[in-house]
Order: structure tokens, then C-alpha cells, then sequence
């Protein structure tokens, strides 16, 4: 599947099939920084394409975030950063999106999270939860 063929409810369901009714989750972008995006577009034009184009849905539950990506059409599993390994978890919101950034074991992960788009609908009423919840105690 790819970004304009995915749908929220047969994700909905996935997620709710491996985590149950009450998992929190949200569709994310994968996020560079100014500098790492700018080296990229010069550097590797079709990496950068492919790399701002890329959709993950992201489980937050106890034992750390779960991530999946469903920007292509492999089927993957759901890979756990486990809570024990996450460091720095930091969230920045604005009014239309939210960035989480964290280390994981000294690796930098972030990910935008666009609170409007077909997809991206039910994000900020998740995001909220997440927020209500201390994003799980991560």
C-alpha cells in the first residue's frame, strides 16, 4: 500500500487485532531536521523523495512504542523501541502537526505527526489521550 491507498480503518483494525481496543496510536511521517533534510536534497534527490514520503503508525503502550511503516507494500511486522532503550523522549506541538524526537540507544528518531489529511484525521484526538495517558509512562 502506499500513502494515497491506506485506510484508517483497515489500519484501525490491525492495530486493534495485535494491541487490543484501547491501544493508543498515531500516523506519523518519518521527520528530518533542517540540516539532515537540506544534505539530502542535495546530496541523494530520489532518497529524499522517498524518505519525506514515508508513513508509520505508531502504538504507545508500557513496554515502549511500537512502530510500523505502511508507506509500501511490504508486510512487516511491528518493530518495539523498548521502553528501556528510549532516552530524551521529547514532544513539540504546534497548531496543525506535533514532532516527537527521541534517542534510541544514542540513534536520533522523530516523527511529524499531522493533526490534518485524510489520513492523519483522528490524530490530535489520539495525540490528546497520549497526552492525558503521559504518553504511557515512556
Amino acid at each position: 500500500m502506499g500513502l494515497l491507498f491506506n485506510d484508517n480503518e483497515a489500519i484501525k483494525k490491525e492495530v486493534e487485532e495485535k494491541f487490543g481496543a484501547q491501544a493508543k496510536y498515531l500516523f506519523a511521517m518519518k521527520h528530518n531536521g533542517p540540516v539532515k533534510s537540506t544534505l539530502k536534497l542535495f546530496l541523494l534527490d530520489g532518497l529524499y523523495a522517498y524518505e519525506a514520503n514515508r508513513t508509520f503508525v505508531l502504538v504507545f503502550d508500557k513496554k515502549g512504542i511500537y512502530e510500523k511503516e505502511i508507506s509500501n507494500s511490504d508486510k512487516k511486522e511491528f518493530y518495539l523501541y523498548p521502553e528501556s532503550e528510549i532516552e530524551k523522549f521529547e514532544v513539540h506541538r504546534e497548531a496543525k502537526k506535533a514532532t516527537i524526537h527521541f534517542l534510541h540507544i544514542g540513534k536520533s528518531i522523530a516523527y511529524e505527526i499531522p493533526f490534518r489529511g485524510r489520513l492523519f484525521s483522528e490524530n490530535e484526538d489520539q495525540f490528546n489521550g497520549l497526552e492525558k495517558a503521559n504518553w504511557q509512562q515512556i
